[in-house]
């Protein structure tokens, strides 16, 4: 079985994943390194999830998106809500 990974992360969702194929869409290089590290095995590609999707949907046969969740992921604690008196929530 081909599968995309899109918004592939360090690969928490892709541990369990057995006897496939898998290629994995990261937009950040560094995170995509650590990616390549855990899963030699996997085709890695530094691309917008959105475009490589409309670009390969395709070519698999099965499709897994997890994108980053924007109400409780890293960006919004680092960037949203650091520093405007929310830091006791997530302390």
């Amino acid at each position: 079985m081909k599968v995309l990974n899109l918004y592939a992360g360090i690969g928490g969702n892709r541990e369990l994943w057995k006897d496939c194929s898998v290629t994995a869409v990261e937009y950040d290089p560094a995170i995509a390194e650590v990616y390549s590290k855990r899963f030699p095995q996997d085709e890695v590609v530094v691309a917008d999830a959105h475009q490589y999707l409309l670009d390969h949907h395709a070519e698999f046969d099965f499709i897994w998106s997890s994108p980053p969740c924007p109400t409780h992921g890293q960006y919004r604690y680092y960037v949203g809500v650091k520093g405007k008196g929310f830091k006791a929530v997530f302390s």
